[in-house]
């Protein structure tokens, strides 16, 4: 379910399909009846298990900096159907959307895609219309068989994988970067993280069928200790990332490596003040966002993403006592991912919020092993009341737990 995006569908009349059946095949034929719009738009094709949002941050905030125009495409929504696509770093407006249904609907579209494909095929139509000079395209699920892999791109990345959805992508690494490194694309080069030895295998596997090229993080290219360097002798120094997190010196080194060979194709001089500019000021709602000196929210929502959120609260609150308020969707890893979070000798909040998919706060009470636990239906309630211990409150386990929470704890404590 993506939020507000049924109002416009029953005030369209526009309906989905409720199945997620594998192939491209109905997407193509879309796109050819609302006039392929995907076919005249550069794109930057972003696929992987964490970093992707990250990542196109980065990267649009430099393009941006110098000069061109963005259009992102971000996947799944932080609030609604409005910040999954983005038009120069604004939120597609209801005027926009509005006008963009009358044409599906006029298209016959009406029963033939899933949410998320007829959510792809509009995004394609506001991009062409917006006349972006570059696109940076989040895959939903996977990447072989996702809606988004109908395009031809510039340029594929795919920052990292985990293993994630083991009831469409598979149990293994090997399976799961089999469906990530389907955006590959015949002559089209790769910029890869710093990924396990099984799936980078794969992934040169697939760039050796594809006939292309990949760089690899550490070998290609790294960001270090503040200085980004290249394989082709590009080098940058005084490197700041304002996202916090050992792991986005990762995703900011496979950004500036995409901006080099972007900029290059479009003939623009890189232009090193404009680079740390952007990178320094870069922020993304729900990653390790502070909402005031004491709150914090994170959308890990994965053990690979709660692994990093744990080693960058160790990292950045050595001595701070933690307080955990934690929801997670159903079909989560959840003995995992609170194991990973009970390294932290921390207080656990666990969440009742206000969506389908959530797991009960009382399943994942009786799951936990932590020795100070509790369950809430009014997070906002329950922090208002601890503010006053000076621990740090970390909310974590589901963007769509976020969302609910994010906009009123601002209005309640930001200036806390």
């Amino acid at each position: 379910m993506i939020p507000k995006f049924n109002e416009y569908k029953e005030r369209w009349e526009v309906e989905s399909r409720n199945t997620i059946e594998p192939g491209l095949d109905r997407m193509i034929e879309a796109l050819e009846k609302v006039g392929d719009p995907h076919k005249n738009l550069n794109i930057i094709h972003v696929a992987g298990t964490n970093g992707k949002g990250s990542t196109i941050a980065m990267m649009e905030a430099m393009l941006s900096e110098h000069g061109l125009k963005t259009a992102c495409f971000y996947s799944p929504c932080f609030f609604d159907v409005h910040d999954q696509i983005q038009l120069n770093g604004r939120y597609i407006s209801e005027t926009q959307l509005d006008q963009l249904f009358t044409r599906v609907k006029q298209a016959g579209l009406s029963g033939f895609l899933t949410d998320f494909e007829l959510l792809t095929v509009l995004a394609f139509m506001a991009f062409e219309e917006f006349k972006a000079d570059i696109v940076l395209l989040e895959a939903g699920m996977g990447g072989r068989f996702d809606s988004t892999n109908v395009v031809t791109p510039l340029l594929s990345i795919i920052p990292s994988i985990a293993i994630e959805h083991e009831q469409f992508l598979g149990t293994t690494l090997r399976e799961v970067a089999y469906h990530k490194a389907g955006i590959i694309k015949q002559g089209v080069p790769v910029i890869i993280g710093n990924l396990d030895d099984e799936s980078l295998n794969v992934m040169k596997e697939e760039c050796v069928k594809q006939k292309t090229t990949c760089w690899i993080e550490s070998k290609d290219f790294k960001l270090k200790q503040g200085v980004y360097r290249d394989f082709e002798g590009n080098q940058l120094d005084r490197i700041h990332i304002g996202l916090k997190g050992q792991h986005q010196l990762l995703n900011g080194a496979i950004a500036i490596r995409a901006i080099f060979y972007l900029l290059k194709l479009k003939n623009k001089t890189v232009d090193e003040t404009k680079i740390r500019d952007a990178l320094l000021n870069v922020s993304l709602q729900g990653r390790f966002e502070k909402i005031n000196n004491q709150l914090i929210l994170d959308g890990a929502h994965n053990p690979a993403s709660i692994r990093v959120l744990v080693d960058t609260i160790k990292k950045e609150f050595p001595n701070d006592p933690i307080h955990f308020f934690v929801g997670l969707i159903k079909g989560k890893n959840a003995v995992e991912i609170l194991n990973i979070l009970e390294e932290i000798d921390a207080k656990f909040t666990f969440v009742d919020f206000p969506d389908e998919r959530a797991m009960s706060a009382q399943n994942l009470l009786n799951l936990s092993n932590a020795t100070y636990k509790s369950v809430t239906k009014d997070p906002l309630g329950e922090i208002e009341k601890i503010f006053s211990e000076n621990s740090k409150i970390i909310v974590t386990g589901s963007l769509y737990l976020l969302a609910n929470f994010r906009k009123k704890a601002l209005k309640m404590f930001k200036n806390i």
